[in-house]
Order: structure tokens, then sequence, then C-alpha cells
């Protein structure tokens, strides 16, 4: 089965139960955005290929020795819908959106009901036919890939089995609604080292300078931000003692590996993408304002996610360490 998987690196995580529910019994071809794909490169039974934004040449080219496969959209564009019937895809299903059902095969409304995002997936499926065994999000990590990853500690002087790592994912492509402030992380970052702990900010070289600005000066704090690998990461995230984070696509990483985590929650609603990992704690503020699911505050003041407090933050974090 060839398989659009979503754009976006959360929605791609919160995918993988439709993943592990086909590839025992079919092959899988991934086709979706080259600067996750190595996530899926472990799974077995599964091939990928990467999509080229704005390269209809090269996309077409990608996707031909694939006309024969039953081809899966778990994004609702109108334009990955197109992609498919231009590529001959003998099958092409997906959610009836974004006036694209004259260019499925089979079209599926999407459900009625408020779900999860990686229960809207699952729903596609289901109606598809397929019995849902396992719900759970999952990231196959290979030993090479944890090797690398310790290895890269090692490099930066930092010893996975002796160190108390935790991890900081302050970045939020979504928009700044959803980015708890630097200087709350920084002030985190201080509570946490004074304690003996060390903290590796990490995120995407775009976010350097974010990161930059919670790292700088502080002694046992690693800005990590473009330095490894998404891989690479993962097998960083895999020897942490927990992950704090915004509702990013690396709070649902942290979910799939089962590492305990904080997510902080501001402009969007936990009960449709908040992590699912029972080891996740989610702290937010119940304001009349939110969820208002804008990129930035229509109001200016942000208070869904100045009002959290890093002692609240450090207090929540100390507890679940103790469980």
């Amino acid at each position: 089965m060839l398989i659009r998987i979503p754009n976006w690196l959360g929605d791609a995580i919160m995918a993988t139960p439709v993943f592990e529910n086909l590839y025992p019994f079919e092959r899988l071809i991934l086709f979706g955005p080259s600067l996750f794909l190595e996530l899926f490169e472990d799974l077995p039974n599964t091939f990928t290929i990467a999509f080229e934004r704005g390269n209809l040449r090269a996309n077409l080219s990608s996707l031909r020795p694939f006309r024969e496969e039953r081809g899966l959209l778990l994004t609702n564009s109108f334009s990955s819908a197109l992609l498919f019937f231009l590529a001959r895809i003998r099958e092409r299903i997906g959610y009836s959106t974004d006036l694209r059902g004259f260019l499925l095969t089979k079209r599926i409304r999407p459900p009625k009901e408020k779900l999860h995002q990686r229960d809207k997936y699952l729903y596609l499926l289901e109606r598809l036919g397929y019995r849902i065994s396992t719900k759970e999000l999952k990231i196959h990590l290979s030993q090479n890939k944890l090797e690398r990853a310790h290895a890269f500690l090692r490099d930066i002087k930092l010893e996975p089995e002796k160190d108390s790592l935790v991890v900081f994912a302050p970045g939020a492509n979504y928009g700044p609604a959803k980015r708890w402030p630097e200087g709350h992380f920084r002030e985190l970052a201080s509570k946490l080292t004074s304690q003996g702990f060390k903290v590796l900010v990490v995120g995407s070289p775009q976010e350097f300078t974010l990161c930059e600005k919670i790292s700088d000066n502080l002694k046992g704090v690693y800005n990590l931000c473009g330095k490894v690998s998404l891989g690479i990461l993962t097998g960083i995230l895999k020897f942490s003692k927990v992950l704090i984070s915004n509702d990013s696509g690396l709070m649902h990483l942290g979910s799939a590996l089962k590492i305990p985590q904080i997510a902080i929650f501001g402009s969007t609603d936990p009960q449709a993408t908040g992590p699912l990992n029972p080891k996740a704690r989610v702290i937010r503020k119940t304001l009349p304002c939110a969820p208002c699911f804008k990129r930035t505050c229509p109001e200016g003041h942000y208070q869904c996610l100045t009002t959290i407090d890093p002692t609240e933050v450090y207090e929540e974090i100390l507890t679940l360490l103790q469980k």
C-alpha cells in the first residue's frame, strides 16, 4: 500500500498506529517529506520515498513504479489527491475534503464526532474494513541509531549511564501562541542544573537563536539545535529522564517513545492533539479565551502560557520522576 503521510512531524507520528496495523500484512510505501522519513526507515516491511514540495515532475517520477498500489491519503489537501490522480495510482482513498472527492476512487466522509487526530487516521482504516489491533504510537528505533546517539553524547562529555539528562523542546512551528516563553524555559533550566541535571535544548536549525536564549551562559545546559539528525535525537530522547515541550512534533515523538514528559499547552486543545503516553503530564491554564487555536494571541497577552510558572513545571517534573 502506498501511503501519503502527513506533512507535519507531529501528525506523521500520530499516524504511526496506521502503519502498525498494516505492515504485518502488507508492504508499505511511505511517501512524505524527507525531513523526517528516517524515523520510519526501521519499520519492518516498509519502503520510504521522499515528497519534494513544488517539484511535480520529480514526484510523478517517484510514484511511477507504484501505479498498481492502493493509495491511502492521510493528508486532506486537494493537491495531494491531485498528485495521486496525475500519477495514475490505481486506487486513491481518503477523506472527501477540500473539494477533492472527484479525484478519489474511494471517498470517505470525515467522522462527525470530535476525535483525537490519531483516531481520525485510524477511522480511515476502519472504514476500509481493517481490524484495529493497536492504537499505540510507536517508533521503531534501531540499535545503530542508539549507538550513534550514545557516541554523540560521549563526544560532548556526557555519560548517558551516569548523567541525569533532561531534554527541552522549546519550539513549535505553528506560532508563538503554542510556545512557552524562553525566559520561563531558562528559569526552569537553572532550577534543574542546580540539582545536578544536565539540560539538552533541541530543535531545528531555524530555532537555534531561540535555544541559545535559553542556554547562553548557563552551566550544564547544551544547545543542540540543528546539531543532530532526527534519528540521533530519537536515540538521545531514549537516554533522557524527561522531555519538556510545547504542543509540537517533538512532543509526539516523546509520546511514541513512551518516555516521561511534560507537555505545555497554550492555544491548542490536548483533547485533540495531546500526548498519547501514560507517562505524560499536560500543564495548561483554564482561561475564558483558551483554547483559541490561533497562531498569535488575539488579546496580545499570551496569559495561557505566561501564567504557567517555571516552579510549577519543576515540581511536576520531580513528581513524575519519583514514579
